[in-house]
């Protein structure tokens, strides 16, 4: 009995030295940041992020001009501040972390709920499904929700066995898809920076995170939300192949590319990734050839992320499909063609509406996106209907804009507005002193604008 217990202390001394020799031959902190949400705090997020879901630009405005409606005033938002010189600026206006100080998105119902996948996909998982978390005592191989400092073999000290291997702060890391210099935050910052849970939240309270009453097993609350299977799933392509393949990636692009991305999490494992558990690599949505479709046309859609096919562990490749829906729709679609960060997608007419939109493989999906299906805006005719009014006709006008509501909306001849008599979907009447055979009548709403000479009345016929 000693002999043998003798040579397993051995054993794993042994695997911890191999596993430091490895550990020093590369890499990260910081981790890469190609996948799932930038490594910073919500007040640091930028336009193009929120634009992921948001849509666009347009979709934005449009949505914040329609405040209007509910008692809000233009220089609510518009505020105006003194130039220095005498006159007027507006304050920025554009930065959504100026008036969002915190996320709008963890006071939701879907965040009360703990319905964490409804918006960041299978790349987390919900508290409380049900998935499987480990019931037994934390071990020598056990991540930590830090690490531990150890000295490695070139001397240097490194924090392993536990998320701070790779998630560590940097001031001046580069944002791999802008290209520019973007920091990256510190876990403990970034997970308070979501509100949940923090002073004056709806949402939460400390123990949906912290463990209280048993802070050795702290690591177990850590996977309410970061499970084994989430996890192990999370990868993208290192090399110029464009597939993911378990074990053969370089180190620190995901959990298990690479055999230091098992040892940076267990370390006195000496493990193999291309052993891993992993099967269905999350796929991630980073952007869209367009955000606003026209209703009832089919229409060619590109997606580009990351992960969106890759190889398991178990040598099977695991292709995408895309998901599109809503209340009361519900479609998958086979891509006409894909590649690890590029899918081609035909999307078949729909109606008008708001839809979501996902990549998933084998039911494993990826973060939310949006899609939004808009009435097609169209003028068929504009015609003189009176020494000083214009009939419109077409599709897609939509509904009459509020008379207090004053952002865009509405007819003009040039750059003057015009009184706007009737309005319905298919037809605008408007009159205006300058209205006149020729000039350009512009209908704008919220579906965006659409143009048309006005042509003189058919003569009548007797």
């Amino acid at each position: 009995m000693k002999k043998s217990l003798l040579s397993l202390i051995l054993a794993i001394t042994l695997v911890m030295g191999l596993a430091a020799v490895l550990w020093a031959k590369v890499l990260p902190p910081p981790a890469n940041q190609y996948t799932g949400i930038y490594d910073t705090k919500f007040t640091q997020f930028t336009r193009d992020d929120c634009l992921g879901c948001h849509v666009s630009d347009k979709v934005l405005v449009d949505r914040h001009h329609a405040l209007i409606i509910t008692g809000y005033q233009c220089l609510d938002c518009h505020v105006v501040v003194s130039d220095g010189s005498g006159g007027f600026e507006l304050e920025d206006f554009r930065t959504c972390s100026n008036c969002h100080k915190s996320s709008p998105h963890h006071v939701s119902q879907k965040a009360k709920d703990q319905d964490c996948q409804g918006c960041h996909g299978d790349k987390i998982d919900n508290p409380l499904d049900n998935h499987y978390v480990p019931t037994y005592g934390v071990t020598s191989v056990t991540p930590q929700p830090i690490g531990r400092t150890v000295t490695t073999t070139d001397g240097s000290l490194a924090i392993v066995q536990g998320c701070s291997a790779c998630h560590q702060p940097d001031a001046t890391a580069i944002d791999p898809i802008t290209n520019t210099t973007r920091a990256i935050n510190s876990n403990k910052e970034n997970h308070h920076g979501t509100g949940i849970g923090q002073p004056g939240s709806t949402v939460g309270d400390c123990t949906w995170c912290h463990d209280v009453v048993n802070s050795d097993y702290a690591i177990r609350r850590c996977e309410a939300c970061h499970g084994v299977k989430s996890l192990h799933n999370i990868q993208v392509p290192s090399s110029t192949s464009n597939i993911v393949v378990p074990g053969s990636e370089a180190a620190g692009y995901g959990h298990v590319g690479n055999n230091w991305d098992c040892v940076g999490c267990h370390w006195s494992w000496y493990g193999n990734a291309s052993t891993s558990p992993a099967t269905v690599i999350i796929p991630d949505i980073k952007g869209q050839s367009a955000y606003t479709l026209a209703a009832g046309k089919e229409t060619a859609l590109t997606i580009t992320g990351s992960s969106f096919v890759n190889i398991g562990g178990n040598g099977v490749t695991y292709n995408p499909s895309v998901s599109i829906s809503n209340a009361t729709t519900s479609i998958t679609l086979t891509p006409a063609s894909f590649t690890d960060s590029e899918i081609k997608v035909l999307v078949p007419a729909l109606q008008a509406g708001s839809y979501d939109l996902r990549v998933t493989k084998e039911g494993v999906k990826s973060n939310l996106a949006k899609l939004v299906v808009a009435p097609e805006l169209s003028v068929k005719t504009a015609i003189l209907s009176s020494k000083n009014t214009v009939t419109v006709t077409g599709t897609g006008f939509g509904d009459m804009p509020p008379v207090d509501y004053k952002s865009g909306l509405g007819v003009k001849i040039g750059a003057v507005e015009c009184k706007v008599l009737s309005w319905s979907n298919t037809k605008v009447v408007a009159s205006s002193p300058v209205i006149q055979v020729d000039a350009m009548v512009t209908v704008m709403t919220l579906n965006g604008s659409v143009s048309k000479p006005v042509s003189a009345a058919a003569a009548k016929t007797r």
